[in-house]
């Protein structure tokens, strides 16, 4: 019998090692071993992701390094810090997919700018292209003047949380993946809807509420019942010019949406029509889209000393830009209190983006309704 090098005996000694497991029903200990033996590129999406995320709660560097494309800075906090520590690409694909199939999420309806540098300008066109008819055919046409504005821009660090415990971080390497994807897409849509609608510009974009030139309209019973009616909604989307109002949609909470829903026309139809989520096919009232949010809007505003109302907004988002750096990258903490007594990994997933209504006037605000 000829002799083994070192490297067949090793393969006999591995395969023979990994036979004993599976029989002995070791199959999870057996799947962590070969997970920790590969190299990156023997590596599937999942596994790579998660040794990413061993590496960071070890804080290897090193291994870092190997799993997000070697690159690796020094994070710097702030509003718009340039450090940056990438996430695998597949991973953070995964979760801009995700998102953008969200049917909640309103950066789909947003003017998304991809932008390089942290701040700049955007012109906006305000009055558009304008048209005139020639006189005849020898005069020369006549040039349009459109009026722009500039939009300033400067990107801001979204920060989304989760706690995970240590042992799954580190015994599931695989199953873990699709996890962490669902939770941390969810995290960013849910934070990026309440910037797009309630920011308040302040180290975080300008949401729409707060929108310079906003129209802004209070309920017909503000002085006195605060109650909500048919009519406010009706003719809320008249409030904006006839140029913006196309495509717009009515947002509102959830205590609005079960008002809405009990109105009726003079022959006692309902103005509400039940919409399907799943076909793409959203609820409308009036004949204009409808999208609910738990809470997205405050219900505590006291109008008429009552403390308990509301607000919504009708627009077209096409109207709102959201500049959006392009990048995503995460931190782990092992040493907070919480996480040491729950022995959890507190993970922090990032993005860097800022965003603005470009037109405020193509917004309304219906305000001073009980919730």
């Amino acid at each position: 019998m000829p002799k083994l090098t070192d490297k067949e005996l090793a393969a006999v000694i591995a395969g023979t090692t990994e036979a004993v497991l599976k029989e002995k029903g070791f199959t999870k200990v057996l799947n962590k071993l070969k997970f920790n033996d590969k190299e990156p590129d023997e590596m599937s999406k999942e596994e790579k992701t998660l040794k990413y995320f061993v590496a960071k709660m070890d804080n290897n560097r090193a291994e870092i390094a190997k799993y997000c494309g070697g690159i690796v800075k020094d994070l710097s906090g702030g509003t718009a810090g340039s450090g940056l520590e990438l996430l695998p690409t597949e991973f953070q694909t995964d979760i801009i997919d995700k998102v953008t199939a969200d049917p909640v999420a309103l950066r789909n309806k947003c003017t998304i700018i991809p932008v390089t540098f942290r701040g700049g300008t955007w012109p906006v066109g305000v009055t558009g292209v304008n048209l005139t008819w020639e006189n005849s055919d020898t005069n020369p046409l006549t040039p349009t003047t459109p009026t722009f504005t500039s939009l300033s821009y400067s990107v801001i660090r979204l920060d989304g949380y989760t706690a995970m415990a240590r042992d799954l971080l580190s015994d599931s390497p695989v199953n873990l993946y699709g996890y962490l994807v669902k939770q941390y897409a969810k995290a960013f849509v849910k934070a990026e809807n309440l910037a797009i609608m309630v920011g308040t510009g302040t180290n975080q974009p300008q949401g729409i509420i707060n929108a310079t030139g906003l129209k802004t309209v209070a309920c017909i019973n503000a002085a006195t019942t605060n109650v909500l009616t048919a009519d406010d909604m009706v003719a809320l989307p008249f409030s904006i010019d006839i140029n913006w109002r196309d495509g717009g949609c009515y947002y509102m909470n959830t205590s609005a949406i079960r008002q809405a829903k009990l109105f009726k026309d003079l022959q006692g139809r309902y103005l509400w029509v039940n919409g399907d989520m799943l076909a793409g096919k959203p609820a409308t009232f009036n004949g204009y889209p409808v999208q609910e949010f738990s809470a997205i809007f405050p219900e505590n505003l006291t109008v008429n000393a009552k403390t308990t109302c509301s607000e919504m907004v009708f627009g077209n988002l096409e109207y709102f830009y959201l500049f959006d750096k392009m990048e995503m990258g995460s931190e782990l903490n092992t040493a907070s209190d919480q996480a040491f007594k729950n022995h959890e990994v507190l993970c922090k997933m990032w993005e860097r983006l800022d965003g603005k209504a470009a037109i405020g006037q193509a917004f309304a605000l219906l305000t001073g309704f009980l919730k």
